[in-house]
């Protein structure tokens, strides 16, 4: 397992930034997925602030979400599709019609998902995302597959775990029922053709230490199954993990 550590979060947010831009200069058309979460904020700023100064150009580039709280939209206030609009897509240049962000005020949430996997399908050369990157709960869940997770499990309807409804009432002014979730599943990230989880901070040094030890034993820490996919990655800065000499 290729596992990285940062003296500072944000030098790990620019490693990540800088291979993201280098990927977009071999392949233009490059389909991204980035968690929709604090920890991607710091990455965010990167990206937005090396398109600005005319680093990067993201025109001819896609983009897809991973999840949604069920009852969202990207235009509710503080929902993952409004954190990444306003965070990200609106201070850089994809193309409206290549930004495909879920929605999860469908009245058929099933056919939503279908609709996200035929965007994926549709928007990349090889059919599949080609640069992901994950943030990870403090139950070790992957966007919202929550423990236990199936390794096969595409883009569904999940419900929640009493610590991710706690955990996640952080992102709203006030305190909300959240009553499920729509999200991409592990089989997607699997087929990624590059992908990255990124930790940081110490709140996330017990679960990033469970997730490096846990062998994914019925899918108990979903992030532990990144040490199963191919050309995946562990950045984290020495919050998260400090290597020991």
């Amino acid at each position: 397992m290729d596992i990285r550590t940062f003296d500072t979060y944000e030098a790990l947010c620019a490693e990540i930034g800088f291979e993201i831009c280098c990927a977009l200069e071999q392949n233009p058309r490059l389909l991204i997925c980035i968690a929709a979460g604090h920890t991607s904020i710091g990455l965010f700023d990167y990206l937005a602030e090396k398109f600005m100064a005319g680093g990067v150009n993201f025109s001819h580039a896609a983009f897809v979400s991973m999840d949604e709280w069920v009852g969202m939209s990207e235009s509710t206030q503080s929902s993952c599709g409004h954190f990444l609009r306003s965070k990200f897509l609106s201070r850089v240049n994809f193309s409206e019609s290549r930004i495909r962000l879920f929605n999860g005020l469908a009245s058929d949430l099933e056919s939503e998902c279908r609709r996200v996997e035929d965007f994926i399908a549709s928007n990349s050369i090889n059919g599949v995302i080609d640069y992901l990157v994950l943030g990870t709960g403090m139950n070790g869940h992957l966007a919202l597959n929550e423990p236990v997770a199936d390794l096969e499990s595409r883009a569904h309807v999940t419900s929640l775990t009493p610590l991710t409804a706690k955990v996640a009432q952080k992102y709203f002014p006030s305190q909300i029922q959240l009553t499920g979730g729509v999200t991409l599943g592990m089989a997607n990230f699997r087929e990624a053709t590059r992908t990255m989880l990124m930790v940081s901070g110490s709140h996330k040094k017990e679960i990033l230490s469970k997730i490096l030890t846990d062998n994914y034993i019925n899918g108990i820490i979903p992030a532990s199954a990144i040490k199963t996919f191919a050309n995946a990655s562990i950045y984290c800065d020495k919050d998260a993990y400090e290597i020991k000499t």
